[in-house]
């Protein structure tokens, strides 16, 4: 039967055991993972399009999930994961989790991995020479917004650009320190971030004469990591706007999308740019030309991660519709 690693958490998904197999199986130690939620050291676990420790909580039953698949840079790794409830006489004391028969089910080949680690190298030096641009646009900000007082559009804009700023430099210095998943996922009301990204492109978009639609469907919050999904989209937005001639157009929209009997959040971005080759495969759009297809790559890797996907429409002389597909998760209590 294999290996079998285990951890334990409480009724708020907050490690209280972590043992010496799962501190080996995911590179993480005890003392960093106790007292952390479950997924902010281990990957989130999927189960009916909400949080399977969630699920166990709620309904105090096991669970048993056999060949899970989980979605990693570099491989997908199949696992069979028990979650049960720890029951005793004065109720549900926590939750324990039980993998065994972990395996790597396929791995991309050498060329994508040589890829990748080469996009890896680069994006830490990018991650190390953003920092001093950074604080000269911080300060360029801060200045614009004291010196025009009176105007009130580029005040707010002014206050977004700051907000930004400030999350791109918490990112950065989780990222060189190796703990980007600290900030995890948060409830997010999707169309409230979108309309700060529609104030954000707003001015980028008029100089380049663009005409840029944002339209809102009635769709749920769900649980997802704010920053990641917003660089999702300003990833999908900017490249449309590159590929975008003057006078033209981009649409964004937003709705609640059900497919194979799963809720999902559906952002589409649609532009009516010069659009790609038909059935072009989606490993070579990743890649592109010029480091354009880092975005995409990004993009990709933050729905997979989700449970979510990325679909790409193009036809060459027709534009390019690009739709995100955000697993609808369930609020944690």
């Amino acid at each position: 039967m294999g290996n079998i690693y285990k951890f334990a958490i409480n009724k708020r998904m907050l490690v209280n055991l972590w043992d010496e197999g799962i501190a080996e199986l995911t590179g993480v130690p005890a003392s960093a993972a106790v007292g952390k939620k479950y997924f902010d050291v281990f990957p989130r676990v999927f189960f009916r399009d909400k949080d399977a420790v969630s699920h166990v909580i709620e309904k105090q039953k096991k669970l048993v999930l056999k060949e899970y698949v989980f979605n990693c840079l570099l491989y997908r790794v199949s696992a069979d994961i028990v979650i049960e409830p720890v029951l005793t006489a004065k109720g549900m004391q926590g939750i324990s989790v039980n993998i065994s028969n972990v395996s790597s089910c396929s791995a991309r080949d050498t060329e994508e991995l040589q890829h990748f680690i080469a996009m890896g190298k680069r994006a830490s030096t990018l991650a190390h020479g953003v920092r001093n641009p950074l604080n000269a646009i911080k300060g360029a900000v801060e200045f614009i917004s004291r010196k025009f007082t009176h105007e009130e559009v580029l005040i707010e804009f002014a206050r977004v650009m700051q907000e930004e700023i400030s999350r791109l430099d918490s990112f950065i210095s989780r990222f060189l320190t190796a703990s980007v998943s600290d900030m995890g996922p948060s409830a997010v009301d999707i169309n409230s971030l979108l309309k700060k990204i529609e104030v954000l492109i707003s001015f980028q978009a008029h100089a380049r004469n663009i005409c840029s639609d944002f339209r809102y469907g009635t769709i749920p919050e769900t649980m997802i990591d704010p920053f990641q999904l917003e660089q999702a989209v300003l990833n999908v937005i900017n490249n449309a706007i590159e590929a975008i001639d003057s006078g033209g157009g981009l649409i964004v929209k937003t709705a609640l999308d059900n497919s194979s009997g799963k809720d999902f959040i559906l952002i589409e971005v649609s532009d009516d740019g010069p659009g790609m080759m038909r059935n072009r495969p989606l490993n070579t759009l990743l890649r592109g030309k010029n480091g354009k297809g880092f975005g995409l790559f990004i993009t990709n890797e933050i729905m997979t991660s989700c449970g979510g996907r990325m679909d790409i429409k193009s036809r060459k002389g027709n534009g390019t519709s690009v739709r995100l597909y955000i697993p609808v998760m369930q609020l944690e209590g």
